[in-house]
């Protein structure tokens, strides 16, 4: 076998063109599936960096009012018993607090987390060391724990930071280790965990992660669960009627968003390959053909059908192991255009920014090799494989017959198959695409900038930010000063943008007279002007005004869709609306606008006087109209905002166009790896359409020329040669046609108001593959019109 690969080693090195095209073509389908794979196996298939992570477990708890959530602290602490279920468990709830004295004030997305969630990960700090119960005890030091991340990018990677205090708000806290830069709890954009101190009065929800004991099966976790909820929901029947509790694998739930695109993915660049297999197939089989009389030659020097039969497939291997290599290559320089787009994602998952050609995945690049070199070679060897020796030495060169003549069609009309099956997914999602941009969103963000101007969690925030009349003074301060800017048209606050991942949502039902909603009610906390400034039109009553002060009586604003609920046969503006213990008077109504994602239907929403419930203002963002570029106000902005108070932090600033753009970050990404790949997929089809109609062509230059002899016109030659393409292009479009819809719902889910069946797509697709098969054919079928017969004949 070694002699087989050597020698065909020296024939590729003797046959440069060849052996280019294929590798080339092998190297685009290889490398691009090597490259997707690798994000597959970063984010679904790379195990969690922790100790044995299929142990680890996430609980929550539902509600007839409140889906799954999380858990009252005080729920915890009576699981976290649970020593015949769990080995250890740990809380955490989300922070954010913001360093004033270094360079620049920054705000650090943190965790408080109570110290046994080390342990239950079962990691070490690379720094120092970790949180330990010693930390847990209410009025210890405040400690911290820093990312890598964070060490790198605040304290420069200074290993002396162990044991360095830093001012967050009022409070000192001292930096006690530094994790390893693997390290990820429970995203990437957690920087810091802080001690999370729990006892029997504590409130609040948290989450909660815990590790299997040894041997417990996940059904006598729920099982036990069951029994559990059934003892809480009877000790309160009324807030916690319908109680669940649901425990689920930790490393199921994580990067579960992104398995779909990335297996549509996947499986665009698998259709890919084939393409690139049946493009080198017509190559091998062209020299195949060619080749007969040195297969000939072989034979009637002894050698027998299998030892043909094993140079020739030794020479696909070698082909195959080039393109391989070359295409392990492509995938390093496409997952370097992969990093740069990923990391202008709004997306925090573990090992999105870590993906790296590993071991599993050149596992995956030899097989995907092994199984290239059986696509493309097999045919082909066998077409070979049976030649007539008396012809094939007779003939000066080798030529077709209708088997291999047959094959050829069946390649191209594979080829057009599998494009079509390609330019209709991309088709689809570029106009799902395009209506998303352009649907209705009940607002107008054109001019609209964004800063997120968090003061910090009780815990953290300065002392002259420390009450609700405080804070309050602070923000009509900051939105005063914004108003009077040049070029600004209107200044607002709000507790967290439209299309935010965080929320607010009201923990009781809204009720009136005649109707109550059935929980989940989405609450906003805004200043007056707000829907001025978004675009948000009042369709009756009014605004919010400077009058509704905390001492004013209660007031909201619906949207539409909350006031449809809550008032069916009525107007809504004047009417009461109880929310727990509290009365507030609708004064408006406003239209339905984007909450936390942009394809959602509309869904019930309350807007509150920030005066009257003030928000978690760690969220709060300033929203400025302006007249012209807002970005180029942005500096003169973040001035104001640092004249108010100069340890203010700016999380974020940016335009509500790139907000909304953010929010659909995964229609536009796989709509563009869609649209790249079937761009690739159509290019490599014309080179295999225009390769095979050559290589037909030639076959057939005396035919061609006895038709011309006989009076044939260049046009009538055209035609017959541009049939021999467009014949299997159109058969292999209608079959795949067909396949495709079979196939839509696969796409159902990822489509935006457009079916999988869409009409237009169909026909641009299958206008758009005929016209490539034409362009691809039309210069071999003008080559042989306007070829010289005598020529074609003499050749003969």
């Amino acid at each position: 076998m070694l002699r087989d690969l050597l020698w065909g080693l020296r024939w590729l090195r003797h046959n440069p063109l060849f052996t280019a095209v294929v590798t080339v073509t092998l190297a685009l389908g290889i490398g691009a599936n090597t490259a997707v794979f690798s994000v597959v196996d970063a984010v679904l298939l790379r195990p969690l960096p922790y100790t044995a992570p299929g142990r680890l477990v996430k609980i929550e708890e539902s509600t007839t009012k409140m889906p799954a959530a999380w858990i009252p602290a005080s729920h915890f602490l009576r699981w976290r018993e649970r020593g015949d279920l769990f080995a250890n468990a740990a809380a955490f709830r989300t922070d954010a607090l913001t360093l004033t004295d270094i360079d620049t004030p920054d705000q650090v997305l943190s965790l408080r987390v109570t110290s046994s969630l080390f342990s239950v990960l079962g990691v070490h700090a690379r720094l120092g060391r970790v949180l330990m119960e010693s930390d847990d005890v209410p009025g210890s030091p405040e400690t911290a724990v820093l990312s890598d991340k964070l060490w790198r990018r605040l304290f420069h990677a200074d290993p002396k930071v162990i044991g360095r205090s830093v001012r967050a708000g009022e409070e000192m806290l001292t930096i006690v280790g530094v994790m390893p830069p693997e390290f990820e709890f429970p995203y990437p954009d957690k920087e810091m965990w802080l001690p999370l101190r729990l006892t029997s009065a504590s409130t609040g929800a948290v989450q909660v992660v815990a590790r299997l004991k040894d041997g417990v099966p996940m059904s006598q976790v729920n099982g036990a669960m069951a029994v559990m909820a059934r003892q809480l929901e009877q000790e309160d029947p009324v807030e916690r009627a319908g109680l669940r509790v649901l425990a689920s694998v930790w490393s199921e739930e994580v990067g579960h968003k992104a398995a779909q695109s990335l297996v549509l993915i996947l499986s665009a660049v698998g259709l890919l390959l084939l393409i690139a297999c049946a493009n080198v197939a017509s190559l091998m089989l062209s020299r195949a053909v060619q080749r007969q009389k040195e297969i000939a030659i072989r034979a009637c020097l002894g050698a027998g059908f299998w030892r043909v039969m094993r140079q020739l497939l030794a020479e696909s291997v070698v082909l195959s192991a080039i393109g391989s290599g070359a295409g392990v290559a492509v995938a390093a320089g496409l997952l370097r255009i992969l990093a740069k787009r990923i990391a202008a994602l709004p997306i925090v998952m573990p090992h999105l920014q870590q993906v790296t050609v590993t071991g599993r995945v050149l596992v995956f690049n030899a097989a995907v090799c092994l199984l290239s070199a059986c696509l493309f070679s097999v045919v082909p060897v066998l077409v070979a494989s049976k030649v007539d020796l008396q012809t094939a030495l007779r003939s000066g060169r080798g030529g077709g017959n209708r088997g291999s003549a047959r094959f050829f069609s069946c390649l191209i009309a594979g080829e057009a198959a599998l494009s079509f099956l390609l330019l209709v997914g991309a088709g689809l999602m570029v106009r799902s695409l395009i209506r998303l941009q352009a649907a209705d969103l009940g607002i107008h963000p054109d001019h609209v900038l964004t800063m997120k101007v968090p003061v910090g969690t009780a815990l953290h925030r300065p002392k002259e930010l420390d009450t609700k009349p405080q804070q309050m003074a602070y923000f009509q301060q900051l939105v005063e000063r914004l108003q009077i800017i040049p070029g600004v048209r209107a200044a607002a606050l709000v507790n967290n943008l439209p299309l935010s991942p965080a929320n607010t949502t009201l923990s009781d039902h809204l009720r009136t007279a005649s109707a109550e909603t059935a929980g989940n009610v989405r609450a906003r906390c805004v200043s007056p002007r707000y829907f001025a400034v978004m675009g948000i039109p009042l369709l009756a009553g009014r605004d919010f005004s400077p009058a509704d002060t905390a001492t004013a009586p209660g007031v909201m604003i619906l949207n539409e869709h909350l006031a449809r609920h809550l008032f069916p046969n009525g107007n809504a503006v004047g009417q009461s609306v109880w929310n727990g213990g509290k009365t507030s008077t609708v004064i408006g109504v406003v239209k339905d606008a984007p909450q936390m994602s942009y394809e959602a239907p509309a869904q019930d929403e309350a807007y509150f006087s920030y005066q009257q419930f003030i928000f978690g203002s760690f969220l709060a963002a300033v929203v400025v109209r302006t007249e012209g570029d807002p970005l180029a106000l942005a500096g003169t902005l973040q001035k104001e905002v640092w004249a108010v108070n100069r340890d203010q932090p700016i999380v974020k600033v940016e335009t509500m166009n790139d907000v909304i753009a953010d929010s659909i970050w995964r229609p536009r990404f796989s709509t563009w790896v869609l649209s790249v790949i079937s761009g690739v997929a159509l290019l490599l089809m014309s080179a295999g359409v225009y390769g095979v109609i050559a290589y037909t062509a030639s076959l057939r230059a005396q035919e061609i020329g006895i038709r011309v002899a006989l009076g044939a016109g260049p046009r009538m030659v055209a035609g017959v040669i541009l049939k021999d393409a467009l014949i299997p292009v159109a058969a292999g479009l209608a079959a795949s046609a067909v396949a495709a819809l079979l196939l839509h719902r696969l796409l159902a889910s990822l489509l935006y108001e457009i079916s999988g069946a869409d009409p237009f797509t169909y026909v641009t697709s299958g206008a758009v593959l005929l016209a490539v098969g034409v362009a691809a054919s039309a210069g071999p079928a003008w080559k042989a019109a306007t070829a010289d017969p005598l020529e074609a004949l003499r050749s003969e």
